[in-house]
């Protein structure tokens, strides 16, 4: 227990030892703890009146799981072909250990709920920040990578899935336009067999 608080604070005081330790020797246990303590505090301060906690804390912790080894495996996949020497489960760890900012964002949102939104507002965007900057070093650490190359890489699954939407828009844009053309096409047809 006295190391799990001690990487608790060292994430807090000096986040790179602390991703070296955790990424380098897969601390996979104590990245879980870190991560669970966090979906049940989003769960705890999601809690309104309907399903329920238990509910409430299931679908988070299956839809924040999904996304946490999603969001690794495109990591990795992307570290690995730019020649990253990392592991699966050191980049795993590290996400998992990168997500404890957010387990603070629940004194953010009772501040909202006290009418106070621009002080939620911006401690929540701090907070996503510095859990960005966490998994920056988490990919920096894990794969050998200098800080600039990790952010990159963290950057690059946003900015592909930004383009897979854009080209489904731009796909669909044409597929409507071809729709409306063909309509025409099919007005100018009515038109001469009306006048046969």
């Amino acid at each position: 227990m006295n190391s799990f608080l001690d990487l608790a604070f060292s994430l807090i005081t000096s986040p790179r030892k602390a991703m070296v330790v955790i990424t380098n020797s897969e601390k996979l246990k104590e990245g879980f703890f870190f991560w669970i303590f966090v979906v049940l505090l989003m769960a705890i301060s999601a809690f309104r009146e309907g399903p329920g906690l238990i509910l409430q804390f299931a679908l988070l912790f299956l839809g924040m799981s999904t996304a946490l080894l999603c969001h690794s495996a495109a990591i990795d996949y992307i570290s690995g072909m730019w020649g990253g020497m990392g592991t699966a489960k050191g980049i795993t760890a590290g996400f998992m250990a990168a997500s404890l900012p957010l387990g603070f964002s629940v004194f953010f949102m009772l501040i909202g709920a006290s009418g106070v939104n621009e002080i939620s507002s911006a401690g929540t965007f701090i907070l996503s920040l510095w859990a960005f900057y966490l998994d920056v070093l988490a990919i920096s650490e894990n794969y050998r990578f200098s800080t600039a190359k990790a952010f990159a890489v963290a950057v690059m699954p946003y900015a592909l899935l930004v383009l897979a939407f854009v080209l489904l828009a731009v796909l669909a844009v044409l597929t409507a336009a071809a729709g409306i053309s063909s309509l025409e096409s099919m007005e100018g047809m009515e038109n001469v067999l009306s006048q046969l």
